[in-house]
């Protein structure tokens, strides 16, 4: 038996390549531009072999990396939206029927509203139709004047450092998708308003409004976001002392059970009632804070008196304090005064921390709310801004803490539409 092993019978010889390693070299280098044809790919056995021409395979990798773009439009009515607007939990289920009622109502005056200096995006906020000419075609917007804020102040807002731009320009993000040039007509930077002029060709639906929020009420916040889509948050109005970081004619909104309350596109946007009406605008979602509809309307001018002094309402305080408020000085109502500027009209009176403001021109006081109206009321217009830094006089009812004896005498104010600024 020989040992050399036996070739199979089931195998062909490979027949030797005619043209070496060196030789096909020497070829491939006189003919740059001919492609060696590819190796078939293993197959299984018994199937044929075959190969993928690389041109194909580049052709469809790049189809299948543009599919994704060249796909169907999206079909509204075919997919859900989201995030949910929480309309479909048991927590809102009694306010469903109405509340998508008096969102939708709302929502046809609601607007997208965004600005820029030199080219260069500054912020995205909501807003929302106040007025409308029909023979000039052109209607008045409310939104906040963050639009236009360029810096923040670094610690405390009463004491100043906020930057605005003027000559930002305007975009009024309509909502049939086409964009309008607006007019920045006038911002107010103390209770943080601004006013937006825009010309448009069809009639604008205005929103419908009630100036009095309830402690406790049931309300909407409304947005839009950069697509135009509408967002809606449930809460309550609720009325709090403020902190370094607010003015005190801010109202708040309690979102209990959304934790994520910091959707900025809110901002400007309408903060409306069960029946669909206005009765605030959004101004710090993240804070969640509103301005009520009582300090809203009026886009000429919005003069208020500076006095040099901040307050926090006794009404507000908790049970106990207020108690103990009561036995030390028999009062149950009335605005604290947690800081007097220094050198301000309210020093030179003699008001302290901690005196107690009663009354102003006779009139009892219980709220910042109802100070805000006060001022309001006493500060009038003027016909231009060169008529603004005025003088004027109010009668204030105080009580001194520490005496423990009340004073009523003229206090000065300064008549200003700037941010007030309270210093230590």
């Amino acid at each position: 038996m020989s040992s050399s092993p036996q070739k199979s019978k089931n195998k062909r010889p490979v027949e030797a390549n005619p043209t070496s390693g060196e030789e096909q070299v020497q070829a491939n280098k006189r003919n740059p531009g001919r492609e060696e044809a590819p190796a078939p790919l293993p197959m299984p056995a018994g199937r044929p072999a075959f190969f993928i021409d690389p041109k194909c395979l580049r052709t469809k990798i790049e189809r299948d990396r543009l599919a994704p773009k060249l796909a169907t439009p999206e079909i509204p009515t075919l997919k859900g939206f989201k995030p949910p607007t929480y309309f479909h939990t048991r927590e809102l289920l009694h306010v469903r029927e109405a509340g998508t009622t008096a969102a939708l109502t709302a929502a046809k005056s609601l607007l997208g509203i965004s600005s820029s200096v030199g080219g260069t995006p500054l912020k995205r906020c909501s807003g929302f139709w106040i007025d409308w000419n029909e023979e000039s075609k052109t209607g008045i917007v409310l939104t906040t004047a963050h639009l236009v804020r360029t810096k923040n102040s670094p610690v405390n807002i009463w004491l100043g450092g906020e930057e605005y731009a003027s000559h930002a320009n305007v975009t009024v993000h309509l909502l049939d998708g086409t964009n309008a040039e607006g007019q920045l007509l006038y911002y107010q930077p103390h209770y943080d308003l601004a006013f937006v002029k825009v010309r448009v060709d069809q009639p604008v639906k205005l929103p419908s409004f009630h100036e009095e929020v309830k402690h406790a009420q049931e309300v909407f916040r409304l947005g839009r976001d950069n697509k135009l889509d509408l967002r809606i948050t449930y809460g309550r109005a609720e009325y709090q002392n403020s902190t370094m970081y607010q003015r005190y004619h801010n109202m708040y909104f309690d979102c209990a059970g959304d934790a994520k309350d910091d959707k900025e596109y809110d901002n400007g946007g309408p903060v409306i009632d069960l029946d669909g009406k206005v009765v605030g605008m959004s101004n710090n979602s993240k804070r969640g804070t509103f301005i009520p509809l009582s300090i809203l309307l009026k886009y000429k001018y919005i003069p208020r008196p500076h006095i040099g002094m901040s307050f926090k309402a006794i009404k507000l305080f908790e049970p106990a304090h207020l108690d103990k408020i009561w036995r030390m000085y028999n009062i149950d109502d009335g605005l604290v005064v947690p800081k007097a500027s220094k050198g301000s009209h309210a020093e030179k009176f003699g008001i302290q921390r901690g005196d107690i403001i009663e009354c102003i021109n006779g009139k009892c006081i219980s709220t910042t709310i109802e100070l805000e109206i006060c001022w309001r009321a006493y500060a009038r217009a003027p016909d231009n801004l060169n008529d603004l830094n005025v003088e004027i006089h109010v009668s204030v009812g105080v009580f001194h803490t520490l005496k423990k004896h009340r004073t009523t005498g003229e206090l000065a104010a300064n008549v200003s539409d700037l941010g007030e600024v309270i210093m230590d």
